[in-house]
């Protein structure tokens, strides 16, 4: 939940220097995001978020409310840049030692667990991605642009879910969450 941390205050500098890194087009009278810095999806399972902290350098969240373990693997995290879609590598783990971070390809998803970490990748000096997508097991989640306010409001509430609680409905409930993203079954042909 540290990095969790680590992006409210990445947005709110960005909310403090300007538009948060995003770009609006009007659509029927809404505004709607193009690209942004910000990605997530949520949903009572799980909560996927993506955030180019700084240029080339991308931030990835979970938080897994389900009872069974997962692996997570690195190049099942993708991402859309301006010209070209780009698989994440590997995982760089905090260790608490900045010269020696532990950097691996897949991340064991524990039961009602959360855990953050850097993603490495060819992603230049990207500062805003046009699309995120996760693949865990059998499941595609499309995560959805936000602007920095709404990614920072929405890390705040998941900062405050409690892992341990029998029933997360009622942590939706208290924390106002909504759902976010898309989620579909593979098809295999």
């Amino acid at each position: 939940m540290r990095l969790f941390v680590l992006m409210c205050c990445a947005g709110l500098v960005a909310l403090l220097s300007g538009n948060g890194g995003l770009v609006q087009e009007k659509s029927e009278g809404k505004p709607t995001l193009e690209k942004s810095a910000y990605f997530a999806f949520v949903d009572m399972d799980y909560i996927f978020t993506a955030e180019v902290f700084q240029p080339g350098v991308l931030l990835f969240n979970f938080v897994s409310m389900v009872d069974e373990e997962h692996q997570l693997q690195a190049k099942e995290i993708r991402l859309a840049l301006e010209n070209r879609k780009v698989p994440a590598t590997l995982f760089m783990v905090d260790t608490g030692n900045p010269k020696e971070p532990l950097i691996v390809p897949n991340l064991r998803m524990r039961p009602r667990s959360s855990f953050g970490v850097r993603l490495q990748g060819d992603f230049g000096d990207a500062r805003e991605l046009y699309g995120a997508a996760v693949r865990l097991g059998e499941e595609d989640f499309n995560l959805a642009p936000l602007s920095s306010f709404d990614f920072e409001n929405l890390a705040l509430k998941v900062n405050r879910i409690n892992l341990d609680s029998p029933d997360f409905w009622d942590d939706w409930r208290v924390l106002k969450l909504t759902a976010m993203g898309t989620r579909e079954r593979i098809r295999r042909r």
